[in-house]
């Protein structure tokens, strides 16, 4: 079993007028965990994010694309349902989606530079229709490939919801830079435990992490 790992990046700097609108926001994390192609002409969407999420709310709320939705958690971690009406875009890559005989390894994650990461599992075959039919308005660029071996990708998921905030908070700080740019008390500050607690969740989140990096053998 193979995967290859493709970051796709739309034209207009979005899949749609809403995606442009929400890439806007400039939020910190964005995922999608599953998306359907409904019977009505529109898309159901289930997603998660970090960042404004009010901005988000507004947003979804005022577009006249958006049907229903609902979010549920604060800028420090949410998920959202969307309902809205399909754009021919939209519709394509999901009618090939349809049609192939790859799978996708959910969630698609957004990347800082406007792209869209997402990593297809199957045959060399498949991958190569895949690849080689690639509509107009979105740029695909390869980013690995090798052998696939099963497991949990989004490992922030396992997280406890104070482990997210410590990890948020440590990152943000700088603890995981080289040179290290933050220490254990400087974390406990800015999260509000101690600074024993911050070692103890800094060590169960980076057990966690570890032991779920496997996402295969590159070929390069």
């Amino acid at each position: 079993m193979r995967y290859v790992t493709v970051v796709a990046y739309p034209d207009e700097g979005g899949i749609n007028r809403l995606d442009q609108q929400v890439t806007e926001l400039d939020l910190s994390y964005r995922a999608i965990h599953r998306m359907e192609l409904l019977d009505d002409d529109t898309v159901a969407m289930f997603a998660e994010g970090r960042g404004d999420v009010e901005g988000l709310r507004e947003i979804l709320s005022k577009s006249p694309q958006v049907f229903e939705f609902s979010i549920t958690g604060d800028d420090a971690g949410f998920f959202a349902y969307t309902r809205y009406a399909v754009d021919d875009l939209t519709r394509m890559l999901m009618e090939d989606r349809r049609e192939s005989s790859y799978l996708i390894d959910m969630p698609i994650e957004h990347t800082q530079d406007g792209g869209l990461r997402a990593t297809y599992i199957g045959t060399e075959a498949a991958f190569d229709d895949a690849l080689s039919d690639q509509p107009e308005g979105v740029r695909f660029e390869v980013e690995r490939t090798g052998s696939y071996t099963p497991g949990p990708r989004h490992v922030v998921s396992r997280l406890t919801q104070r482990q997210r905030e410590v990890l948020q908070a440590a990152v943000d700080l700088g603890y995981y830079r080289e040179p290290r740019g933050a220490t254990h008390d400087e974390i406990a500050a800015a999260t509000g435990v101690s600074e024993t607690t911050v070692g103890e969740h800094l060590r169960k989140i980076e057990a966690t992490v570890f032991s779920s990096l496997h996402v295969g053998t590159p070929d390069h």
